[in-house]
């Protein structure tokens, strides 16, 4: 499979595809990064932190599979920049491509991108941020029927409360009701993802829910998610 040279912005393993999120850029690396994507209208891989892997210069590695994530709309306010993005398809990281500069800046004074850029002597194809040449995987494949699909919702419904706190604490719009009586194949895949997001208790469980080749499979994943979560509640009650 092609792979495409993508830059990463780490964050926590919360978001999905199909989702939306507002994001704050301040740091130089993401602002090089936003001003790369947004003049070349490319996207950006959101991805998560590899738990199992040590910083390299300072710079916290990325996990092995992310979403991609497009610009929607950009303000700049004062020093930040605001970005709004939705994001798309899955991809897997095969390489990782480290910055051009080690993680050296500490409190909360940042230089700016091109002083940066002249400590590192310009290199042509140096970055300030983390990339990676990524794998876009294929949509996940809709191999569930409606009973799998009533099926699961049954499973899942002790911790719906939590599903639509989770939804409305991230920003996103469910009508929960609406959600599990739908028979529309695409409503239900954006109902899995929002379901995957709100049970995502760990770096783990969210790469297995990105890893899903299929919709049973990363029901399965939720399912398994669920049932930590309803352990420990009843452990704690």
């Amino acid at each position: 499979m092609p792979t495409t040279k993508l830059p990463l912005f780490v964050l926590g393993p919360d978001f999905m595809p199909m989702s939306s999120t507002s994001l704050r850029v301040f740091e130089p690396r993401y602002k090089q990064m936003m001003d790369d994507c947004i003049l070349d209208s490319k996207p950006f891989g959101y991805i998560t932190y590899d738990p199992d892997t040590e910083d390299i210069g300072g710079w916290t590695q990325p996990a092995k599979y992310g979403v991609l994530a497009e610009i929607e709309d950009y303000q700049e306010s004062g020093s930040n920049i605001m970005i709004n993005i939705i994001s798309g398809r899955r991809f897997k990281s095969t390489q990782v491509i480290q910055p051009v500069l080690d993680n050296d800046v500490s409190g909360t004074h940042f230089p700016a991108v091109d002083e940066l850029m002249e400590k590192a002597d310009n290199p042509a194809d140096g970055k300030l941020y983390l990339r990676c040449e990524a794998e876009v995987m294929e949509p996940i494949v809709h191999n569930h029927d409606q009973q799998d699909f009533e099926s699961f919702v049954g499973y899942i419904s002790p911790l719906s409360n939590l599903i639509m706190v989770s939804c409305m604490y991230r920003g996103q719009q469910m009508d929960y009701e609406d959600s599990v009586s739908s028979v529309d194949p695409q409503e239900q895949e954006l109902f899995l993802w929002q379901v995957s997001a709100s049970l995502c208790s760990s770096v783990n469980v969210q790469q297995q829910m990105l890893a899903s080749v299929t919709t049973t499979e990363l029901m399965q994943v939720c399912i398994e998610a669920a049932n930590d979560i309803i352990q420990v509640i009843s452990e704690d009650e």
